[in-house]
């Protein structure tokens, strides 16, 4: 076991990132009220006092039960509202308590457990190396990683190694920049490609290392790519909700494509929550009755909220008003939030695994290309976190109830009649497969459903070279049913393109920069995805 020798205190850069970042963690405190644990707490407290024959009823029956289930990591949800139900029957009080705050502390303290003993096990075997632990734990504050052992500067750099496909920003405004990248091929199709991606990370999840590049793929192939790249917003814009996203973001984008490329039609794509913004943009130029979309490819993207999986299992009337002033008052949900929101998806994985792997045994993973991006977090206006929270994870509006509108019209997913296609990864914990194949049917045309292999962002970024998953075309007659579908080898971009070749227009020689008109503004992959 090492020693603590080699911690210099007075090495001053390193300790000003890490109060800037105890500064920010403090804040952080301001949006957590877990009202269902205190509750919870209040009442045994209470009870003690109170009844304590029922306490006594509780403490001797009921808690050995929670215990030996907080042990054992087989015990799912299904088993601990089972457990709540048998609670109730004996202590009726508990039955308006916030069930999924308390079973989402519950998931974190299962994988804690795990943890623990691992930990021990390594203190144990005298592996630990606290000098070198420190010391990446310090790089890492430096590298403003939010979760261990992810961002790694040593190893990758915006516009060399990742985030490399050349290309030029041509526009940009308060809310992005444009992106349009560099043909690769003699010729391209005439109908050019619009990326939108989601805005709670930065784009260059599509644009990864060159073997891993959606982006650079897709220029492989003929295709002429656009991209929005969304700035890192502060209080600033903290009242932009979806409807600036759409008017100022994804609506502004498309115009200036087709200035540049006039008279094409645009196949839009959207990734993640860049897909409710691609889907609603389409449901608005319908409604104005401009046809200026070639096709829709909506990848991950949780449009039917009915089942939203374990993220919606954590969103109430209280848990959003627990979070509405914190979220004024700061005019933005931080990104350190954001992303160990995700990671309590994945707690082993991303947190105490990493934790105990870096900071105690003080060894480094290898540098991965994917890790490095989901480290990179960015923040979300206030208003627009809001607007997700109510409109479409409380109460569904984009498919169930009144319509939303948006800049007076009325948004109809139903009324979009370009080619759809939908992707779904098999191992999405954050936009279940099953929820997002249930908005198949409310569309007019019949959209090509896909599941791929993977989770989230791994089963999103899957290159042909690599092949590294299968995926299958799902049945129309049952979309949630895998056996059902046809499997094909290798990766879904395959299939994807095949979806999109139809649409592509004619050959045509490759456009200029900004269609020669528009003076390029810098170099991708611009200053926005560079900001703090």
């Amino acid at each position: 076991m090492q020693g603590l020798q080699g911690l210099d205190p007075s090495q001053r850069e390193w300790i000003q990132a890490w109060l800037s970042r105890l500064n920010a963690e403090s804040q952080l405190l301001n949006f957590f009220e877990p009202t269902g644990i205190n509750e919870l707490g209040h009442f045994l407290a209470s009870l003690s006092v109170e009844d304590p024959d029922r306490f006594r009823v509780f403490a001797t029956d009921l808690l050995p039960k929670v215990i030996q289930a907080l042990i054992d990591s087989e015990s799912d949800d299904l088993f601990w509202n089972t457990l709540f139900d048998e609670v109730t029957v004996s202590f009726p009080e508990v039955e308006g308590l916030d069930r999924a705050k308390i079973l989402w502390l519950i998931r974190q303290v299962q994988a804690a457990s795990e943890f623990i003993p691992k930990l021990r096990k390594t203190i144990e075997s005298g592996q630990i190396n606290i000098e070198q632990g420190l010391d990446n734990w310090r790089q890492d504050i430096l590298a403003g990683a939010i979760l261990p052992d992810t961002i790694r500067p040593d190893a990758f750099s915006l516009g060399q190694n990742m985030a490399a496909t050349p290309g030029d920003v041509v526009f940009e405004n308060q809310l992005f920049q444009l992106i349009q990248y560099c043909p690769c091929t003699d010729t391209v199709y005439e109908n050019p490609m619009l990326m939108i991606p989601a805005f709670v990370n930065r784009f260059y999840i599509l644009d990864l290392s060159d073997e891993c590049s959606m982006v650079r793929w897709l220029v492989d192939q003929g295709h002429t790519v656009f991209l929005i790249s969304w700035v890192n917003p502060t209080e600033m814009l903290a009242s932009y909700d979806m409807t600036h996203y759409v008017l100022d973001g994804a609506l502004a984008a498309l115009d200036q494509v087709e200035r540049i490329l006039p008279r094409v039609k645009t196949q839009v794509m959207g990734y993640c929550a860049g897909g409710i913004i691609a889907t609603i943009l389409a449901a608005l130029l319908e409604a104005r009755g401009e046809n200026r979309i070639a096709s829709l490819s909506l990848v991950t993207t949780l449009l039917d909220y009915q089942e939203p999986g374990p993220l919606g299992h954590l969103v109430s009337e209280d848990s959003i008003d627990a979070i509405r002033q914190p979220l004024t008052n700061m005019g933005y949900m931080p990104a350190e939030l954001m992303l160990r929101t995700f990671a309590s998806l994945r707690p082993h994985d991303l947190l105490f695994g990493r934790v105990l792997t870096s900071y105690v045994l003080g060894q480094r993973g290898k540098p991965f290309p994917l890790l490095h991006w989901l480290g990179d977090g960015t923040r979300t206006p206030a208003s627009l976190i809001l607007w997700i929270l109510e409109e479409l994870y409380l109460n569904n509006r984009l498919i169930g109830g009144a319509p939303i509108e948006l800049a007076g019209q009325s948004i109809d997913v139903a009324s979009i009649t370009c080619p759809i296609f939908l992707f779904g990864a098999e191992s999405d914990d954050i936009s279940p497969w099953q929820s997002v194949m249930m908005v198949a049917r409310q569309f007019t045309n019949t959209p090509i459903c896909v599941l791929g292999e993977g989770g989230h962002n791994a089963g999103v970024i899957t290159p042909p070279t690599k092949n590294r998953h299968d995926h299958y075309i799902l049945s129309l007659a049952n979309l949630s049913n895998k056996q059902t579908a046809e499997k094909r080898l290798g990766s879904w971009w395959v299939s994807w393109n095949q979806f999109l070749l139809p649409r592509a227009g004619p050959i045509v020689l490759p456009p200029q920069p900004g269609g020669g008109l528009r003076p390029v503004i810098e170099a991708a992959p611009g200053r926005y995805v560079k900001q703090p």
